[in-house]
């Protein structure tokens, strides 16, 4: 395998549990909001906001296919984060996305 690709994969194994992370939990805290009340009264905010759903659900669906292109978790790549705590958060990730989060 290139140099150059061994260490792209090497850093987005590093950079994607974070990104995950986050992406998921900002998801689930935004897609909340909708329970106040305040999108229910104008057809404006409640659009706005599940716009915003929608985009935050792309985000996570293009990290899974990182993860993919990226053949992660693998055991080859040096410096992996632990490849268990990856795959449960690619499982817990695309867990969201099918509703069952």
């Amino acid at each position: 395998m290139p140099k150059i690709e061994m260490r792209s994969r090497k850093a987005i194994a590093e950079f994607l549990p974070e990104a995950l992370n986050t992406a998921i939990a900002s998801y689930q805290l935004f897609s909340e909001e909708e329970d106040t009340g305040e999108l229910k009264k104008t057809p404006t905010k409640f659009k706005a906001h599940h716009d915003a759903c929608k985009v935050a659900i792309a985000h996570i669906q293009l990290l899974i296919k990182l993860a993919e292109w990226a053949d992660l978790p693998d055991p080859s790549v040096e410096g992996e984060v632990d490849r268990k705590d990856l795959l449960a958060l690619i499982n817990s990730a695309r867990g969201e996305l099918e509703g069952g989060g």
